[in-house]
This record gives C-alpha cells, structure tokens and sequence, in this order.
C-alpha cells in the first residue's frame, strides 16, 4: 500500500513539472510570437541591428538633458531603422515634465514609425522611470528589478520635499493609467504607483479597485497594495500581475571589449537580451547604443536650469553695460554670446519654432532705434520691451504652451514652469543689484542709471544737504558745426576727442574709424550726433 502511495506521489510530482514547463514554454511563446509580430529583422545579416538607449542616472535622474538625449536618438534611429529600441533603464525618477514629453516620443517612436520600443528594467524604474517603461510596447526585467513609487512630490520653501494637491496627484494617476491601458496592459497597477489611497486587491483572477479598506473580502482577497502606501513591485510581481512580459535570468556573459565600450556597438550575446528566444533565432545581432557627441552633451548642459539662469543674467548684465558704455565691445560680445547660447539650448529642447526669436530681435532692434537713432519719448522702448520679453519668454520657459489648469491646479508643464521662472526671476534680481554696485561704485559714468543714483552730498551752513546729480554732459563746450577726431571708432556709438577731453557721441548711421575727422552735426540733449568729413 505505501509503494502504491509513493508511485501516486511520483507521478503527480512528474505531472506538475510537466504543466509548469508546459505553461512556461506557452509565456515564452506568446511573448516571442508578439515580438514577431511587430519586430522585424533584415535577411542580410549585416543589416540585423538593434537601437539602445540608456537612461541609468541615479543623481540628477529625468530631466531636460535627458529628453535632449532621447530626442536625439530617437531622430537618429529614424534614419539608421533598428529592428527595435532597447530602453534601458536604471532610474530613481525626475521632472514629470521631461518624462511626459519622453514618454509621448517614444509612443510615436512606435505607432507612427514602425519601430517598437522595449523596456528593459535594470534594476529601477522608478517614479517618471515607470512612466517611461508604460511608454513602450513591451517591458523585459531583470531579476532585481523594481518599479513604480510615483507619487508626484514638490520642492517647498524650506527646500523639504511636500506633497501636491489631489488635483495634480488625480491628473497624474489618470495619465499613468491612460500610458498602461495604450499597450494593454492593467490600469489600476499603474494608479496604484501613484495615489497612496487607493487600495487594490486580487479577487480571483481580476485585479480591482477598492475605495475602503472595509470592502477587501477575508480569505478570498489577496491585497496587493494596503491604504497608505505606493505600489512598488518586484520582479516576480511585475511578472506575475504581467506587468513585464519577460524576466531574464541572471546568466554570465561575454564581456564587452574596450572598443566596444566605447563605440556602445557589440553583439547581441554579450547582453542578457540574448536569453530573449525570438532575438537568438535572428542572430548575429548588433545592439548599437546611441552615444551623446560633444554637440549633444553641450546642449544638455545648456538645458540646465541652473546654466539657463546664468545665461540670462551674463545677457542682461552685458547688453547694459555696452550701452551704457559704447565702445567697449567685450559686454556686448558677452551678452550677445549668452543670447545666442539661449536661442540654442531652447531650439534643442524644441521649446521654440522661429516666432520667439523673431520676436526677440524685433524687439531689440526697437529698443536700439530709441536710444541711438530715433527718440520717441520711450514710445519705442516700451514696445520694445514688450516684443523682447515675450519673445525670451518662450525662450526660456519650455513648455509655456503645454500649460493648461486642471480643476484649480497647474499640470505638470505649469509646476515645470514655475520652477524655471523661479531660476529666472532669482537671475533677474541679481543682475538689477549688480547693474546698481556697476553704476554707483564700480563704473559710475555709466549712463543709463546715473540719473537715478545721487552723487556724494555737501553741507551747507544751514544744515541740510545738497543732494547734487552727475551730470552726463560733456564737460567742454561744443556746438552744431565744430570739428573733432573720432577717438573710439564709431559703431555708431563711440568717442571723440575735442582739444583736450573725450566724449561719448554718435555717427548718423555709418561705422567711422577711429583718427577719422568729423563735424557736429546737432546735439540733442545728452547725444552729440556727429558725421565724418569728406575732403
């Protein structure tokens, strides 16, 4: 009798490993028979290449840089056409901002290009990582692999870290929610890695929703995710709630020579993607990482909030002194530099078409009309003022269209701009005290505050002060028709020398070198107009 039970017990053992090898072998199966529906590899051998992008940042994790570089690389592989996209990841989080905009390249990447994209989770994806890993058709995981804890998060006062209102946090998990669903898979999962309140259970074989800890069923729930807390998951429950379609096992594998390391292009069977089934029937494969140049790494840096901030006040800064100063020429080169550094970085994060800097220019070139050719009693200058600052706007706010109110809160492309507004507003009151130590200690002729800061005061008998004001005409005596050389060339703004002393003044229109002889042509108020002599 206990042989008979023993043989009973041997069978059914045999049984049970033959059904989970059998319902192993049909999940690989069925993963490997979508990647073949939609990944597509060239009969040329030579011509079976697939894409890789990296994001493995644990510091400064999503942010502008990061979709400079995922922008980038995606337009490469647009032209290059890989079989696929690997999207590696390794990220705590970031902007969700950034992560959107990354997230909707990506979708397009494969909706509208043909060219799917495949998540491979490296141990995290977290926060706006999830997000991205939504964002692709299919999502492969290491077996340390976790993702989800997206709870929207924002920087107080204090610089401590608070939580945002239910309407950002409503907005939020509907979008990851909405990302989940595009690519079939469970909406509530990804809800769940965003809203700590929600509570979600396992009832049978249906994942679902519940709204009180009072509605979870003793003994036939299984909860997933307590009130309280964010859903976080582990390898085995991103496979298990089929999260991720595929889990690589940990296997060693040939290492990557130098030159390989450094080209980011090496065999397929070098990367724990080989253990995929469907990619080891079309070997030889090359994965080919896409690997930021100079020109691409710049620009990231550019990008940056703190780096944009500090452009716009070497801009300020610059433009104020060569006006105030003409001739000097190195401020204005500075200013002009930063300008154009600005225009860049904003065409890199496609923040602006060509409107903005038209706008800016345009602008400009009123402000330079009012103060050197044509004064309008400020009419010119104001309006000046007004194209130049929407212009910069669009600039240096990325995502300045994108922001709409949802309910009585700011989207996520709001609460982006108002951090980059902050940067700006911190570099623009710098650059007003600097302008104001410039003007009253370091370079008091600087002429377009001078009018605004008293000069040293005098006691007079009667006690009270006389407040006196520099004044910024020239010091000589000249009238309409005198003759003077040019002692700083003419820009049209520059000096000239009369006897003995140096004024500032101005030529009609064209660039007059210096030891040219000119006439005073009129003088209106502080400006000396002057034109060159021909003899």
């Amino acid at each position: 009798m206990m042989k008979i039970v023993s043989l009973l017990f041997v069978f059914t053992a045999i049984f049970l490993q033959s059904l989970t090898a059998e319902i192993a072998t049909k999940t690989v199966e069925s993963f490997d028979q979508k990647l073949a529906n939609y990944v597509h590899f060239e009969k040329d051998e030579k011509g079976r290449k697939i894409g890789r992008i990296l994001i493995e940042d644990r510091k400064n994790g999503i942010n502008e840089a990061t979709w400079i570089y995922v922008n980038s690389a995606l337009a490469a592989y647009k032209k290059s056409k890989p079989a696929c996209i690997i999207l590696e990841l390794n990220t705590p989080g970031g902007e969700v901002f950034a992560a959107q905009r990354i997230s909707d390249a990506l979708k397009e990447m494969d909706t509208q290009y043909g060219i799917p994209v495949i998540a491979y989770i490296n141990n995290w994806a977290i926060s706006a990582g999830a997000m991205l890993a939504y964002s692709c058709r299919f999502i492969v995981i290491a077996k340390d692999a976790s993702m989800g804890a997206a709870e929207p998060i924002t920087i107080g006062a204090s610089g401590e870290m608070q939580q945002v209102s239910e309407k950002i946090t409503s907005a939020l998990r509907t979008d990851f929610g909405n990302r989940a669903q595009f690519f079939g898979r469970n909406a509530a999962i990804a809800e769940a890695m965003v809203d700590k309140d929600l509570i979600l259970v396992k009832r049978g074989d249906t994942i679902i929703k519940l709204d009180s800890e009072e509605q979870v069923q003793k003994g036939e729930d299984l909860v997933i995710k307590p009130k309280g807390k964010l859903l976080t998951l582990s390898a085995e429950q991103l496979m298990n709630y089929q999260v991720a379609d595929q889990l690589l096992p940990p296997k060693k594998h040939e290492q990557l020579t130098d030159d390989e390391v450094a080209s980011g292009s090496y065999p397929l069977r070098k990367s724990p993607l080989s253990e995929i089934a469907y990619f080891s029937q079309h070997e030889p494969i090359i994965v080919e990482t896409f690997k930021m140049d100079w020109q691409t790494k710049f620009l990231s840096f550019l990008a940056t909030p703190a780096i944009a901030s500090l452009l716009f006040l070497g801009m300020l800064v610059g433009f104020y002194i060569e006006i105030s100063s003409p001739g000097v020429i190195l401020p204005g080169i500075v200013g002009t530099l930063c300008l154009f550094f600005i225009i860049l970085s904003s065409f890199a994060l496609e923040a602006v078409h060509l409107l903005e800097p038209i706008l800016l220019c345009f602008g400009l070139l009123l402000i330079v009309m009012e103060i050197f050719f044509f004064p309008t009693v400020g009419i010119l200058l104001v309006l000046g003022a007004i194209f130049m600052l929407a212009g910069l706007a669009g600039m240096m706010l990325p995502g300045l269209g994108s922001v709409h109110i949802e309910g009585d809160t700011l989207n996520a492309a709001g609460e982006y701009v108002l951090t980059r507004l902050g940067y700006l507003s911190a570099s623009f009151l710098i650059a007003i005290v600097v302008i104001v130590v410039l003007s009253r200690f370091i370079r008091p002729h600087l002429r377009l505050l001078q009018k605004l800061v008293l000069g040293d005061t005098t006691l007079l008998a009667t006690g009270t002060h006389e407040m006196t004001m520099h004044s910024i005409t020239p010091q000589v005596v000249l009238k309409v028709g005198d003759n003077a050389k040019v002692s700083v060339t003419l820009r049209p703004a520059g000096k000239i020398t009369v006897g003995d002393a140096e004024v500032d003044a101005i030529s009609t229109g064209s660039f007059i070198e210096r030891g040219v002889e000119v006439r005073v042509m009129r003088i209106e108020g502080e400006k000396i107009i002057v034109e060159e002599v021909y003899k």
